[in-house]
């Protein structure tokens, strides 16, 4: 990229981040002077949650500026900062999402190392893992209940959200909260980025290195590339945590969003999950 193109991406970038911010500040104002304006029905808690999602939102979009205006090899595997907005204190955490391990590409015994990594017997996370290797090879038809006349759409992905790990077979609810932090279904990568990996993932990474250690190599066989091995993560896909507090209340918004930009305007919202308090 010329210095010229990257210097117009940037200010591209940051005119939109501008524009963002004063579009933010505005609502922010407006919803306050509506909420006041509602009489005695509206009380100072409501003014201040509406304060804080609204500045909540307004995080997860300044941080992904703020990754889109750096090159992607020099974007570090994960960041933090904080700033005020309006009335509202506003905290950020941001994480490379290619550190995770996806649901829709992992291989058996980097599975099977995960479940063991939150404390699934070996064999028992063997068989999980089969199952979710299984499971993700089969066409959505061959998933549907019998006698389910429902059409089944070909194109879906196996996993559409981390929270689809409960309809395998013997995955508890507890398991999946459980692994709930090391997984993803967004990045398409067989092993997960170890520069990016959150501490479970370095866990299971650990484990799937131990296991291959173990296994006799066969002449003439080819084993799947090692996470070892595997590049760093293109720090394009992240996942985004923003917390907002205004006077004594506090929103959070989670968001996995793709910061690769194109003339000037920000990717696309990948997943987003608000929390209320």
């Amino acid at each position: 990229m010329t210095p010229c193109r990257r210097s117009a991406r940037r200010e591209g970038s940051a005119l939109v981040f501008a524009l963002w911010i004063a579009l933010l500040v505005g609502v922010l104002g407006t919803v306050a002077m509506r909420l006041a304006a509602a009489g005695a029905g509206a009380s100072r808690i409501e003014v201040d949650l509406a304060a804080a999602r609204a500045a909540a939102e307004g995080g997860i979009w300044a941080a992904a500026h703020r990754l889109a205006l750096q090159e992607p090899a020099a974007r570090p595997p994960s960041a933090a900062f904080a700033f005020p907005l309006g009335r509202s204190e506003v905290a950020v955490q941001a994480a490379d999402e290619e550190g995770r391990v996806d649901l829709n590409a992992a291989p058996e015994p980097l599975l099977a190392a995960l479940f063991r990594a939150v404390g699934v017997e070996e064999r028992a996370a063997g068989v999980l893992a089969g199952q979710v290797v299984e499971w993700r090879t089969q066409s959505p038809a061959q998933r549907m209940p019998a006698g389910d006349a429902r059409e089944a759409d070909q194109r879906r992905p196996t996993f559409r959200s981390t929270s689809d790990l409960a309809a395998i077979p013997g995955v508890t609810p507890a398991l999946v909260a459980a692994v709930r932090d090391g997984v993803t279904v967004h990045t398409g990568r067989s092993w997960p980025a170890r520069s990016s990996a959150p501490p479970l993932v370095q866990a299971a990474l650990l484990q799937a290195d131990d296991a291959r250690s173990t296994m006799p190599a066969r002449a003439g066989v080819l084993r799947t590339p090692s996470a070892s091995s595997g590049e760093a993560g293109r720090r394009v896909i992240w996942r985004i945590e923003a917390r907002a507090q205004t006077g004594a209340v506090e929103a959070r918004v989670t968001a996995v969003v793709n910061v690769a930009a194109a003339n000037g305007v920000l990717g696309r919202v990948l997943e987003w999950q608000p929390v209320h308090p």
